[in-house]
This record gives structure tokens, sequence and C-alpha cells, in this order.
């Protein structure tokens, strides 16, 4: 049997997976730091009693597809937007949706802007595509992605807050590439934590396509649900080629539950970046720009102290972080949790730093 190759360098794509132990702190994986009240739980249990779990779910999610477009259009009124169900598609998390985009656009090569979200590449290349490395700019920013383009250019991935840099891309830039009318997907996980989105640029681009999950702010990391939002006939295409019944009852039910009461995740929204904001203050210069939930920091900035060591200083101290390979070696991603983990974290940081440089907390940045 012969295998496509790309499998032999999928383990450079897979998130850790280190085995978290009772104690344990995880700041690696930009999840949520709350779980659902049990308020929350007992409305959704209640759904479930009522749901015959024998039966298949709607053929293409329906029902679902309608109230999120609904539950957009309230979220997101400030843009004046008017989504409908054929504007929606729904999936195993944003990771299910990139897998159908490669498969619907025409073209040859495809545009990623490293360092970013693996998984571009990783669906990219599998599905035979030569693979566009546009690096970010020294600001971890997109610029000019728009000369690169070529007719056989099948789409562009930018990811905005930018996974694993938490910065936001520049919309100018963006829409440079939009302009081109090439297929930009712009991923938009993170966007709840920067208060803002490009929703209002879809009915002025038939060829802009938005990612959206419910994994992080609306804490459903567990659940696995992800939104793609583009016109009408990028959908239709889309469902062509997606499985049946894909969208099980459970998650249907867990995201109807918390679209009805998204007004008591707003609070928790406000809370993270206020403790994003209060964490970056607290690290100074060695914590790199953040409209997310988690913060990247750089220890070039800090003499003789490498990432390395303080992933497993922290590792040490039962508080898992996130490490990289390639031009983020030296780069260690930290996720935003209560104040009680942010805390420790700090205390512990500045524990480990005092030594290296004692005016790491009084630089702004």
């Amino acid at each position: 049997m012969k295998f496509n190759p790309i499998l032999e360098s999928f383990e450079e794509y897979k998130p850790s997976n280190t085995n978290i132990n009772e104690g344990f702190i995880d700041l690696s994986k930009n999840e949520n730091p709350f779980d659902l009240s049990l308020d929350l739980k007992k409305i959704f249990f209640q759904k479930i009693k009522e749901t015959n779990i024998n039966r298949y779910p709607e053929l293409t999610a329906d029902s679902i597809r309608d109230k999120i477009a609904t539950f957009l259009n309230s979220y997101f009124s400030k843009y004046n937007i008017d989504l409908n169900m054929n504007n929606i598609v729904v999936g195993n998390g944003s990771d299910e949706m990139i897998s159908y985009l490669v498969k619907i656009f025409s073209g040859n090569n495809v545009i990623v802007c490293p360092p970013t979200f693996e998984m571009y590449e990783f669906y990219s290349a599998l599905n035979g595509f030569s693979v566009k490395k546009i690096p970010l700019n020294s600001d971890y920013e997109i610029k000019d992605l728009d000369k690169s383009i070529d007719d056989q250019t099948s789409m562009i991935f930018i990811c905005s807050p930018n996974n694993p840099t938490g910065n936001l891309q520049p919309q100018k830039e963006i829409l440079k590439a939009l302009k081109t009318g090439v297929p930009v997907i712009v991923d938009e996980a993170y966007a709840d934590f920067s208060k803002t989105s490009m929703l209002q640029y879809l009915k002025d681009y038939p060829n802009f396509i938005l990612l959206k999950t419910f994994s992080k702010a609306f804490g459903l990391a567990g659940i696995r649900a992800g939104i793609l939002i583009a016109n009408e006939e990028v959908v239709k295409q889309i469902m062509k080629i997606k499985s049946p019944y894909s969208f099980n009852v459970l998650t249907e039910k867990m995201v109807d539950t918390i679209i009805e009461n998204y007004h008591l995740i707003l609070e928790k929204i406000d809370y993270i970046i206020e403790e994003r904001n209060k964490l970056s203050k607290e690290l100074g210069r060695v914590a790199l720009k953040s409209d997310a939930n988690f913060i990247l920091l750089d220890f070039d900035k800090i003499e003789g102290l490498t990432a390395k060591a303080v992933y497993n200083y922290f590792l040490e101290k039962k508080i898992l972080l996130r490490r990289y390979t390639g031009t983020l070696e030296n780069k260690i991603r930290v996720t935003v949790g209560t104040k009680e983990e942010n805390q420790k974290f700090l205390s512990l940081f500045k524990e480990l730093t005092k030594n290296f440089d004692k005016q790491i907390t009084t630089c702004e940045h």
C-alpha cells in the first residue's frame, strides 16, 4: 500500500497531547477557562431529554443553521448584516470547514502566512495543493498579499486575530486581497476577544469567507462546533460534498442552548479581556500585543533565558504552556486563565525572571 506522503509529517501539525494530571493548570490550548454553569447544563439536558437519540439529526442541519444566522444578525447588529441559513455551514470545529474549502475551488496553489494556524497548510497539502508561504512581517502582520497571487492561486487563508501571535491583521491588507477576486478565508476563531469582525464585508465580496467557532469565547471546545459564513453559492458548493447527518444532535442542542443565553457568555468574554490586559501589562516587553485570549511571549528579549528553560520550569510547577519550533523556537504561548491561574503564572514568572532581567515588568509595549 502507498500512503499520501504528507501524512509522514502529520505529527508536525498535531497539537501536543501531553497528559494533564490532577493538579496541573493547562494554559496551552487557548481554551475558555470557564465551564458552563449548572443552570445552562440543565437547560441542555432538558433539550436532550426531549430528543429522540435513536433518530438521525436533520440531513443538512437546517434548523440550527437558521438559528445561527438569526443569532449572528443580532450579535453583530451594528454591521447591519442580513444572513440566512443559506449563508451558513456548520461542522465539527473549524478544521472540518477548512477540509471542505480545499476541495471546492480550482487552482494549484494556496497562500498561507506563517507563523499561523498549521491546519491551513496541512489540509491544503493533503489535497495536492502547492503551498505558497508568505511570512508575516516583523510586526507579525500580512503585507501586500495581493502581489503574491497568480492565475493558479486557489485561495488565501488569513487568521485574525492570528494564532499563535495574537494580533489582528490589517483590514486594509485583507481588502486588497479580496479585490483580486481570489477566495479569501478569514479565520475569526478569536475575534470575540477583540470585539471586532469583518462580517460587514460579506455582502460586498462574493469571494469572502469567514470561519468562526463556539470553542473559544463561547466555551464549547468539548462540543466541537464550527461555523463557515459565506455567500450562498459557496455554501451550495460545500453542501454538495459535506457528509449528511454530520452535525450531531448533542452538538446542535448545546449550540441552541448557548445562543439562547449568550448574554451570560458576554460577561466571561469581558472578564478574559480584562485579565489579558492585566497580564500583558505585568509581563511588559516580553508580551506581544494580543487581541485574543492568549499572549505570545518573546524570550529573545531576556538575555540568558530560553523558551525551553521557561517551558520546563513551568512544567515542574505543574503549569502547561505551548512551545514552538522553527521561527518561534524561542517563543511561548500562554492562554489567559482565571484570575487565580493568571496570578499563579505571573508570580512564578516573576520569580523565574528576576535574576535575568530586573526591568522586565516596567517596560511599556
